[in-house]
């Protein structure tokens, strides 16, 4: 019954938002454009000491899918439509499968990710909205569990009259969230793995390539010296983190990418007005290309999200294609 009740509040709230977006003219383009187009970035990274075997690798990283169903199928059809074409020797996704760690789309879910592949294995990491209960900053600045039932056309105007100064802290209950069994269980079912403070070596033509993956940073659950444990240091390493906040820590850890999701771009991306909707540590981490201790990071700017509208921060996937460099 509450379920029911919740989802009947989302569809009214949803309703009104639409109506108000056509009715200001202004508010079509990031409701109704630009959340459906989705840009490719593409860099060409330069390792050091890259074994030559794995000159001209391709991966490609997609985050924050956010599949609910307000997401259209045309968007998911070029979404898979536009990675098979770039035809990717590793495929990523940098977390955040769900909105507030429901199943408002099982079957779409399942059969986006089971239509993707890659040669070399497709890999995943679990952002805040993907373990038993979604994980956000409370009205102190912390890390907590999400508990208001509030539209998202309240939460959005809420943020954009307050001002929240992060504590930089986990809350003992976000802490203690486990993982979204449904979730694994569905993600197992497709081609991809979930890499949880875990870390593979993957055979690559010649040679070996690590690609480790770490848990949420707003759960406490980015645990580097978990991850790392069965690092091969004698192979460069691929590092995925959801949240760009999780960067610093990993600093004395090996690795030649961190590829983070999480930010959406800044989702709004108007002065003053992203620094309400992307709340970070790190605000330089917001999106784009760093390097970092000779480590490359990017942040990628996600292909959905819990709200649909955009505005500056077009959805994305990122190619990436290594390049080696013995002088870097």
């Amino acid at each position: 019954m509450k379920s029911s009740l919740l989802k009947k509040q989302f569809y009214l709230s949803d309703l009104l938002w639409n109506c108000w977006c056509i009715a200001s003219v202004i508010g079509i383009w990031p409701r109704f454009i630009e959340p459906n187009l989705i840009t490719t970035t593409k860099l060409n990274l330069k390792i050091e000491n890259l074994p030559k075997s794995l000159a001209g690798l391709k991966i490609l990283q997609f985050s924050d899918i956010h599949l609910h169903p307000g997401m259209p199928d045309f968007f998911l059809n070029k979404l898979i439509k536009k990675i098979k074409f770039l035809a990717p020797d590793i495929l990523v996704f940098t977390g955040d499968f769900l909105c507030y760690s429901q199943f408002r789309d099982k079957n779409r879910l399942k059969d986006f990710f089971s239509a993707l592949s890659a040669p070399y294995g497709c890999y995943a990491i679990f952002g805040n909205h993907d373990y038993q209960k979604p994980v956000s900053i409370n009205a102190k600045g912390e890390y907590d569990i999400i508990e208001d039932n509030a539209s998202m056309i309240t939460k959005g105007f809420s943020r954009i009259f307050s001002t929240t100064k992060l504590a930089q802290k986990v809350t003992d209950r976000a802490k203690a969230i486990g993982i979204h069994q449904e979730l694994v269980e569905l993600i197992a079912g497709t081609p991809f793995e979930i890499l949880d403070n875990k870390c593979n070596q993957i055979s690559v033509k010649e040679t070996f390539l690590n690609i480790c993956g770490l848990g949420e940073y707003t759960l406490g659950k980015c645990l580097p010296e978990v991850a790392f444990k069965d690092y091969d240091r004698r192979y460069p390493g691929l590092v995925l983190a959801h949240n760009p906040d999780s960067v610093p820590l990993l600093m004395n850890f090996p690795g030649d990418m961190i590829l983070c999701g999480h930010t959406h771009g800044g989702q709004i991306n108007l002065p003053w007005l992203w620094k309400k909707f992307t709340l970070l540590e790190n605000m330089q981490f917001k999106q784009g290309l760093f390097h970092m201790n000779k480590k490359w990071v990017y942040v990628n700017r996600g292909v959905g999200s819990v709200m649909q509208f955009r505005w500056f921060a077009m959805p994305e996937i990122a190619l990436i294609t290594l390049e080696g460099d013995h002088g870097i």
